[in-house]
């Protein structure tokens, strides 16, 4: 996998900081990681469907996995947590913290190449950046605006 942009990296590391917090425990690791996936998981499939989500996920995985091999058997497809626990005890929490933020960048990468990069960040940020508790809601997620103004509308 190329080093992608900045950006996503950026972005994938803060979704990684506020899943995990301060810790570096093992447990805390392995969770953090599965929240993440979950947390995806329910924000993408609201914009993109099930089919959407899932070849995003697969290739960001595959594309992720060529140079983090602790996200081996991951699939963020939902029920994780004991992937994720038996990557932390092969592997180690570093390992698999790295790798989760290289999976998150490679998806915010993918999806820019759909939705432009700017949206693509914005979108996984807010996804990423929910509580445990809230559900990602298409309104108000994204907006349409560029940071400088608005499209010129004719007619």
């Amino acid at each position: 996998m190329t080093h992608g942009s900045a950006a996503a990296t950026e972005v994938a590391r803060r979704i990684w900081q506020r899943a995990v917090g301060d810790s570096n425990a093992p447990e805390d690791v392995a969770v953090a990681a599965t929240r993440m996936c979950t947390q995806l998981r329910a924000g993408l499939t609201r914009w993109v469907g099930a089919m959407g989500y899932r070849a995003l996920i697969d290739r960001a995985l595959l594309l992720a996995r060529a140079e983090h091999q602790a996200l081996g058997s991951l699939s963020c497809h939902g029920q994780d947590e004991p992937v994720t626990a038996t990557a932390v005890r092969a592997h180690s929490a570093a390992e698999v913290a790295i790798g989760m933020v290289a999976l998150v960048a490679a998806l915010v990468e993918l999806l820019g190449r759909v939705i432009g990069e700017e949206m693509a960040v914005r979108l996984v940020e807010q996804i990423g950046m929910k509580r445990e508790t809230e559900t990602p809601s298409p309104r108000g997620v994204v907006s349409t605006e560029s940071k400088g103004g608005r499209d010129a509308r004719v007619g």
